[in-house]
């Protein structure tokens, strides 16, 4: 993929041969620290842009309650020259308790009143039977592998995860000598990912692309 790179944090003048992995979930976690929603469309462009980079790799659910809508993003990433990893994202049901709304560090912490009004919320999703369900759809395997099978073809990868499940590979990685650019932003990035890098790359700093300021009503934001 060759293509101007532009001026940034990241010096990759002297790789060979990149891959860099999405774990977009992940990513779509970082705006709420950074208060900004980004653009996928533009973080695929701007790596293409990197004349060592040989692929692009995202990882991400397909939504199959919203198929049309989760193709079409799905389409469009491959169309700005990405490789698409997918597998259908999984609905968990998850009972209604206290643990489902604060941690035990805040629950603690509450007032006599503030408890009762929460045994009041709970009661009442109970009695109206309100199912509360969270999607998961984790990649941590699926990225490990590959990062794995591709060892001998890369001198080094782009890694955008902060999930220290990866963690073993990367270790693996460093002991052949390659090279491990990791991408995150603060407060989101294991230690243990850290430890085994050759360098961390501020994602806000790097990123080049349309920055859309979040509300606080917002959760993850947008997935464009």
């Amino acid at each position: 993929m060759a293509g101007k790179e532009k001026p940034n944090n990241l010096d990759v003048s002297t790789e060979t041969s990149l891959i860099a992995y999405l774990d977009m979930t992940n990513m779509f976690h970082w705006q709420d620290t950074l208060e900004w929603q980004f653009s996928v469309y533009d973080i695929i462009k701007q790596l293409i842009g990197i004349r060592a980079l040989k692929e692009v790799r995202v990882y991400y659910g397909l939504n199959e309650r919203e198929l049309e809508k989760s193709e079409r993003f799905h389409k469009r990433m491959r169309e700005c020259g990405a490789i698409v990893i997918t597998k259908p994202v999984k609905w968990i049901k998850k009972k209604i308790e206290k643990k489902l709304f604060v941690t035990s560090f805040t629950l603690n912490r509450l007032d006599e009143n503030a408890r009762y009004k929460l045994d009041e919320f709970i009661t009442y999703l109970q009695e109206q039977k309100i199912g509360i369900e969270e999607p998961k759809c984790n990649f941590d395997v699926e990225m490990a592998l590959d990062i794995l099978d591709a060892t001998e073809r890369v001198s080094g990868i782009l890694l955008f995860s902060g999930d220290s499940d990866l963690c073993e590979p990367l270790k693996r990685l460093k002991l052949k000598g390659k090279k491990i650019y990791v991408f995150g932003v603060r407060g989101q990035v294991a230690k243990e990912l850290m430890e085994n890098c050759f360098k961390y790359i501020d994602f806000g700093k790097w990123y080049q692309g349309p920055r859309k300021r979040k509300s606080r009503s917002q959760g993850a934001g947008s997935r464009v």
